[in-house]
């Protein structure tokens, strides 16, 4: 079952809101206006997450998504 994430961007100054699932190897975390986006855990080196930090990482990839998009609004997209 996903998990909801709500969080407040300082750097984009607006609230991201997304959720993700996990099946303990991989991340992917989306939301319907940024699209999706994935990571392993493998990544971040021989971690087990609790859900903090899973928490935190889908936070990570759905504020990642949340710059791709207002770079690409700006016409700044590559």
């Amino acid at each position: 079952m996903p998990r909801y994430v709500s969080f407040y961007d300082e750097s984009l100054g607006r609230q991201i809101e997304g959720s993700y699932i996990t099946d303990g190897k991989v991340i992917h975390a989306g939301s319907g206006t940024l699209g999706a986006k994935s990571a392993r855990f493998g990544h971040f080196g021989r971690f087990r997450f609790d859900q903090t930090g899973q928490d935190l990482i889908a936070q990570d990839l759905l504020s990642e998504l949340a710059h791709r998009e207002a770079q690409n609004s700006h016409g700044h997209g590559h």
